[in-house]
Order: structure tokens, then sequence, then C-alpha cells
């Protein structure tokens, strides 16, 4: 920052450096200066200026002046500063008025003839001008006249290439103004060989389009911002105040857009233009400065409210619906509230630098460069000093910092966006942990924070049920802390089963689990196998330390079911709701009954997509409690070990024989069967229940109304 701050100081040192030869007393002696070698001149200093007056070069052959010496008081000339202008310039005890017109003259000695072209590359004067060169008209601005009604002002800019015949050049302008409040030979005429005055205008040129390009390109990057972010209205108000003053900037200076555009923009309508993107250039900037640094106290916003706001406002109306002979006279207006809105700016930003608002230091380091470059550039305009345009450089350093105030900005927000996006991932990891995410995709939902009251989707799924047989009686054994740690150690081995086969846990319920497979039955039916295989695994550990086997039946039952949110605003959950669900968990409640590993529905038996690659039985047909229609189970043998898997095959034809026979009373000839299977598989503890009963009903016989099945009974 301290670079830049010198680098400015520098260049203002240099603008105002007075090394090269300047106009003295109507003369610019160049007779020992090598004007091919050496850079372009600007024709400053003290020329001859007559009021009032429109005189031709003849009228000059005595070199005097002749308004003096028709009043006899002198012979000598009035010499006034160029570039000023003539407002107020004390011409024998009167002061001159910003309208009128006036003859100035200078000359230019050389020590010889040139031997290259010369040009003279002169900026509008914003009223209207004739140039002669020894004695010969050869520019025109618009209309010279003597009053309103036959002034016609112009602003054009003009390179005008000559070579002189002789080493003595003389310029004589006659110059009206009668549209704007100050006249005269405002702005710098700059003197040199015509290579170097159009080497200088085309590197202007090609730097201003650089510029110019580059404050556009930031603009349209702000406006993106805001249209992805349009909560923030900074960005949209910076953007606005890039357009406005790059459009300003262009109707200044070189004027670029009265240069290309010559026919469409005329005297009047350019200057109002041109005063419209300044007030307009004033308001963006105000209101992007309060939506970045809120106004806190109550005079400083009063101020901003009710003082540099009105007075752009006021003026933007007053350059439409007046003439510009009008509204100038009132920039000292504009010109106040400019220095007013800096110094109220610097006092927030003060403010805000003491309370270490981010960014805020950078920010009032572009803006004291732009404020400076803004007020000289204002006091230049006005002729107070002559001075380069430095608004240019002045915006360039300010959208520089500000650049790297929006890096930092977004670094700064990158980063919290990235420990934002850590903290949120992690939450919802954990979140994870009592919603499973699957739970979310099938309600369509993105996050938890998406979730609300009574979302559910209804959808056929698989659902498993599984508990520890005589978990009471083995929890009773341990202490609590055992009794947690048992069941995390079970369940660390039993869940990730399930999420494997694409299926979720819904619910813990103890050490019971239901879980839920939404894709198909062969899910459900491979994680029950692999879980029971886990399971024998899991029991070969438990051996080892001397611990008690345990075993675990499993039911699933394929069925239509809803999903959804529960509770009420401040806690709710997620659960299922269906008679499915009713039903797998009656069906893990009989695998105690029949001593099974895994039961399934005939739902779900005919839900698998090929039931021939899985080893089962048909176990039994039951009547669901409060339902009048019975279902068939059927007992899944895979997921036991192999030898035991062998002999549960060998006697399937038999056990499933002794069943037919049993469900049609043919207790006696059942028995038989049963006993024959008993005898290779005495672990059967389905075949002793069904051989148990067999015999009870051979000799007390059945109820009347009985039909060969069980009845549910509520777990």
């Amino acid at each position: 920052m301290r670079f830049l701050l010198w680098l400015l100081l520098g260049f203002l040192m240099s603008c105002n450096a007075e090394t090269k030869p300047k106009v003295i007393s109507g003369i610019l002696d160049l007779r020992n200066y090598d004007l091919i070698s050496s850079e372009t001149l600007i024709l400053e200093g003290q020329w001859e200026f007559y009021w009032e007056k429109i005189l031709f070069p003849d009228d000059f052959a005595e070199s005097i002046d002749l308004e003096k010496r028709e009043r006899g008081e002198s012979s000598l000339p009035f010499y006034t500063k160029v570039p000023s202008d003539w407002k107020g310039i004390n011409w024998f005890g009167k002061k001159l008025p910003g309208h009128g017109y006036a003859t100035y003259r200078m000359k230019i000695l050389l020590s010889e003839v040139p031997s290259e072209m010369l040009a003279l590359h002169i900026k509008d004067q914003a009223h209207a001008y004739n140039m002669y060169i020894n004695g010969k008209l050869v520019v025109s601005s618009g209309k010279v006249g003597k009053n309103f009604e036959t002034t016609e002002p112009d602003m054009r800019l003009v390179i005008y290439e000559f070579t002189p015949d002789k080493p003595e050049i003389e310029l004589i302008f006659h110059v009206s103004n009668f549209h704007h409040r100050l006249g005269g030979l405002r702005y710098a005429i700059r003197f040199g060989t015509e290579q170097k005055i159009n080497l200088e205008r085309e590197k202007k040129f090609i730097f201003d389009a650089f510029l110019f390009g580059g404050f556009f390109i930031i603009a349209l990057y702000h406006f993106a911002i805001f249209i992805f972010r349009r909560k923030n209205k900074a960005p949209l108000f910076f953007a606005i105040f890039c357009i406005s003053l790059l459009a300003f900037s262009m109707m200044i200076g070189e004027r670029f857009l009265y240069y290309y555009f010559p026919s469409i923009l005329s005297w009047e309508f350019a200057y109002r233009i041109e005063f419209f993107f300044l007030c307009l250039t004033i308001l963006s900037f105000i209101f992007f400065f309060k939506t970045l640094y809120p106004i806190e106290k109550k005079l400083l916003n009063y101020l901003f409210q009710f003082l540099l706001v009105p007075i752009p406002v006021g003026f933007i109306l007053l350059t439409f619906f007046t003439k510009p002979v009008i509204f100038t006279e009132l920039l000292i207006a504009l010109d106040a509230t400019i220095v007013i809105g800096g110094l109220l700016i610097i006092t927030q930003l003060i403010i805000s630098i003491t309370k270490e608002k981010e960014g805020s230091i950078f920010f009032a380091i572009g803006f004291l460069t732009l404020f400076t470059c803004a007020v000289l550039d204002m006091f230049s305009a006005r002729s107070i000093i002559s001075f380069p345009r430095l608004i240019k450089f002045g915006l360039t350093s300010m959208l520089f910092l500000q650049a790297i105030l929006l890096a930092k900005i977004f670094t700064g927000d990158f980063l919290k966006s990235e420990i934002l996006s850590v903290s949120l991932s992690e939450t919802n990891r954990a979140y994870s942990r009592f919603i499973p995410t699957e739970f979310l995709n099938l309600l369509d939902k993105k996050s938890i924070l998406d979730i609300n009251l009574g979302d559910h989707i209804q959808k056929e799924m698989t659902i498993l049920f599984s508990d520890i047989r005589s978990f009471t009686s083995l929890s009773e054994k341990m202490t609590p802390t055992e009794n947690f740690k048992f069941l995390n150690t079970y369940l660390n081995r039993i869940a990730p089963i399930i999420k494997k086969n694409n299926g979720f846990i819904d619910k813990y319920i103890g050490d019971a689990i239901m879980g839920l497979f939404p894709n198909n039955a062969d899910d459900a039916l491979l994680a029950s196998i692999e879980m029971q295989k886990e399971i024998h695994k899991y029991n070969q550990v438990r051996k080892k330390l001397g611990s008690i086997p345990i075993k675990v039946g499993i039911g699933l039952h394929t069925g239509s079911l809803i999903l959804g949110t529960i509770g009420h605003d401040e806690r709710m959950e997620g659960t299922v709701i269906s008679d499915a669900v009713n039903l797998a968990s009656r069906l893990e409640g009989l695998t105690k009954h029949y001593g099974s590993n895994i039961l399934i529905s005939e739902n779900t038996f005919t839900s698998l997509n090929d039931a021939r690659k899985f080893n089962f039985r048909l176990l039994d047909n039951v009547l669901v409690k409060g339902k009048e229609d019975s279902i068939f189970v059927i007992e899944i043998l895979d997921g036991l070990p192999e030898d035991l898997l062998e002999k549960f095959m060998i006697t399937k034809n038999d056990f499933e024989t002794g069943n037919l026979l049993y469900k049609q009373k043919a207790f006696e000839a059942s028995i038989d069967f049963f006993k024959k299977v008993l005898e290779i598989n005495p672990l059967d503890t389905a075949t002793a229940f069904y051989l148990k009963r067999a015999q009870y009903y051979n000799v007390h016989g059945a109820p009347p109304d009985w039909e060969g099945g069980e009845v549910f009974l509520d777990k």
C-alpha cells in the first residue's frame, strides 16, 4: 500500500515539475530546445489576452495591446494564464464574467525551420474557437460569435499537422462562450512533432481502452455476483458505479464517445449525458458504501440520507430540464457534495477501522486515492489548477484494492465454506447415525433440514426383524456396562451387513433390529443369511472367551408400507406404519417356537427373483391373529453350518411328507416320518415340535375346528 501512495505522490510531483519551457510574455522560446528529439510540450504560461475583441493577424502588426492603446493607458499587452478560464480575471478593474468572447495570442520561436512535420493536439475547450497559424485560419470548432444566438459550441478534439515555412510560429485563438459557465482556453494545448503527438494519443487511446475494458469486465463480474446472491446489494451498486464512471470517463478527457459518435451526440446532449453519469457515479458509490459499511451514527446517517443523496438527484433533474448555461452555474453545489461526501465517508471509514471491520483499511486506502484524484480533477476542470486528469488512475487503484479486498473476502468465505462444509458433512454423518440417509432419499430429501412433520411415502419393501434368543436371561448375568458393550459389539458385526446388501436399519429395539430393503426381497434374504454366518463366527470368538453362544432369529415379510415422520413440531421421528411390519415381527417371534434361524412369508418367497438358488423347506401355514386367511411360512436353511445344513437337506423330503400327513390329520402316519427325520437330525426343533403335537392329537384327537395351522400369538 505504501508503494501505491509513493507512486501517486511521485506522479503528482512529476506533473508539477517545472523543467520544460513555458510561455513567458506571450513567447515560447525553443531556440535552445531540441524539439525533434525531446518530448512534446504543453503551451502553458502567459498568453496575450484581448477581452471582447476579435483580432486578426493584421491587427498585430505593431505587436501592441490595442485595447490599452485605444484608451491611451499603455502600449504593453495584457497577459493571462493558459490553460485556465477567463472568469474572474481582473481586466483593468473589472471582474470578467464566464460568458463573452476574446482573442488569445502567443508565438513559438524555433532555432530553425524544422525538418519534420509539427502538430498541435488541441483538446476541446467546451465552447467555440477558431485557430490561426501564421495568419491562416486552420481549425474551427463550432461557430465563434459575439452573443448566445450567433455562437455554436462544439467539443471536438483536434490534431492539426503542419510544416511551418519559418522558425517563428504565431498562434491566434478566437474564443467565444455563452453556453457554459466558464470560457477561455481551459484545457491544455500540446505541441511537438507530428509523429510524437500521434504516438502519444495512440498510447493514450490504447491505455484508456485497456482501462475501460477492465472497468467493464469488473462491472459485469459484480453484476454476476449480485445475480447469484441477490440478498447482498453491494455488488450491484458497485457495478453501477463502475459502469457510470466508465461512461463519464469516456465523455471527458479524450472524449471517446463524442469522438466516435459526433453525429449522434450534439454539444448540449453530450453535456447532459456527462453530468448525468457524474451524478449517477456519486449516487451509486454512496449506496455501495452504505451497504458495505452500515452507518450507525445518527448524524452521519442523516447527512448521507438528506444531503448527499438529494443534491445529485436534483442535479440529474436539472441536466434534463434546463440548459447547460444554467445547470453548469450550479456545479458548485455538486462540487461541495463531492467534497463533503468524501469527508463523511472518510469519517465513517475511520470508525470502521477502529471497530476492525473486515477490509476497512484496504477500502480506506483505495478511497483516499480515488478521492484525491477526483478533487484534483475537479479543481483542474474548474481551472483552479493546471493538472492532467487523474480520475482513471484513482479508479484503477480503487478497483485494484477492491479486487484485493474481494479476493481476501472470498478467500475467507471459501475458508469458512470449507469449514462449514466439513462441519456440515460431519453433522450429516452424525445425523445419519440417527436418521439413515436412505430414509431421506426415499422421501426425496437432500438433507435432514428439508424434513417436515408428516412427510411420507408409500412403497413396497421387505421388512427384516431380528432378535437375540433369551436375551433377558443373558443380560441378567451381565452388568449394565457389560450389556452395552455386548450389544454394541454384536450390532457392529451385524448392522453393516444390512447396509452392504442395500438395506438400512429403521430402528433398534433393545437387542432387536428392524431393517428395510426398498429394492428387492433378494437383498433382505441375502443379508439374513450373511447375518447368520457372521453370528456363527461371533460365537466361535465368544466360545474362546468362555462366553455363552447366542442364537438370533430373523423374520422377513414383503408388503406395502408407509414410511414417514410422526410426532410434533418440536420432536419428531421417522417410522414405518403397516400390517406388513407387524407380520414380519411375528414371523421373527415364530423362530423361537420352531427353533428356526430364518423364516420368511409366502409374499417374500414369491418376490424372490429365483427362489431355487436358496435352500428352504415349507414349514407351516399359520393364521395371523385378527386375520381370516392363513399364510405359508417358509424356513430358509442357508446360513447353517455346512454339516448341519446337509442333514436338513437330506431329511427335507421326509419332513415335508410328514408335515403334509399331519395337516391331513393322518397323525399316526406322520409320526413315523418325523421320527425318521430326528434319527438323522436330532437338532431339528421344528420336527420335534410337530412330533410332539402329532403324538398328542393321535391320542386325544384334534380340536373340532382345527385346520392344520397355528395361530400367531402376540410377542
